[in-house]
């Protein structure tokens, strides 16, 4: 007799682990905050490190696990009070800053200088470095990148062996859609024997308030010249002159993801000490305490608040 009401004890549990499955993934959005929309995905994102997986969309529920860095899962809904409905075997919730773009987070495992830098150089100036690595369709998830506004983070993307970008997410500028970096690149040599790389992106993005960083991995013994899209115009505007002596990446704040046309020349004498200080403060992210292109300032930076012209970042 014992026995037979322990099976039925049993199955009676399995019949409710089953109706709360089926009812969790039923359209039934009954586990909604009032108020609180729902949108349908089919998306893979992957874990931040100590992603902590609940059984409904509120902090007070049940804890089911907790995930490690760069595990996929499957996204099929998101809340707009900022939880992600997800399907690992079984259907549960997790923040939105838990998860991150449908690319990697973490650095690769084989090692890789310009991400290094990268990385440094956020340490430098006291922010927490986010590395992202693109999937196909060369995108950034609008909900991923405006889950670390307002943090003093920076988000790396990687385009290729040259070509990084560095997101500055400090400000409280939220993207609208989701940022598209599938770009075209042509390489050819000026009259003067110059290296010219130019970067044609499908879609211009511009960031307001935010500050996106183009990074150029070069040789040393350069002159790199950087030309930036003016989107009211979308001709080139000339913004300044790097030198790759002083560092393997020539750096460029910007306020956009647009077009760009970078001039590679070789110089044969050591930088000037005026020319060190300036490639300092530019390293540093200081973008015109040693020097400032007006033109270039008022066709792009015009749109900047005045709290990003000159920024310290000692906060």
């Amino acid at each position: 007799m014992a026995a037979l009401t322990l099976g039925i004890a049993a199955a009676l549990l399995a019949v409710a682990l089953l109706a709360v499955m089926a009812a969790a993934i039923s359209p039934d959005m009954s586990v909604l905050a009032k108020g609180t929309t729902y949108t349908t995905m089919s998306d893979v994102y992957y874990t931040k490190d100590n992603c902590v997986v609940y059984a409904e969309p509120d902090y007070n529920s049940q804890v089911i696990t907790t995930i490690g860095a760069n595990i996929p899962v499957q996204v099929v809904g998101a809340y707009s009070n900022g939880w992600y409905r997800i399907n690992i075997g079984v259907i549960c919730y997790v923040k939105m800053d838990s998860l991150t773009t449908a690319g990697a987070i973490g650095l690769p495992t084989s090692a890789d200088d310009q991400i290094a830098a990268a990385q440094q150089i956020a340490s430098d100036i006291g922010y927490e470095f986010v590395y992202l690595s693109l999937n196909d369709e060369m995108t950034i998830k609008k909900d991923i990148f405006n889950s670390y506004i307002s943090q003093k983070v920076i988000l790396y993307v990687k385009l290729d062996d040259e070509i990084g970008i560095s997101f500055k997410m400090l400000y409280e500028d939220k993207v609208k859609s989701d940022i598209n970096l599938t770009f075209t690149k042509s390489v050819s040599i000026n009259d003067y024997g110059d290296r010219v790389v130019e970067i044609v992106f499908d879609d211009a993005t511009e960031l307001w308030g935010q500050i996106a960083i183009f990074q150029f991995k070069e040789g040393y013994d350069k002159a790199v010249t950087i030309n930036t899209t003016d989107l009211d115009t979308y001709e080139y505007v000339e913004m300044n002159t790097y030198y790759t002596e002083f560092s393997q990446f020539a750096y460029a704040p910007v306020t956009q993801v647009a077009d760009m046309k970078i001039v590679e020349a070789e110089i044969t004498n050591s930088l000037t000490q005026s020319q060190r200080e300036k490639m300092t403060n530019i390293q540093r992210g200081i973008k015109y305490k040693s020097y400032d292109n007006s033109e270039y300032r008022s066709s792009i930076h015009s749109r900047l608040r005045k709290d990003t012209e000159y920024v310290d970042y000692e906060y």
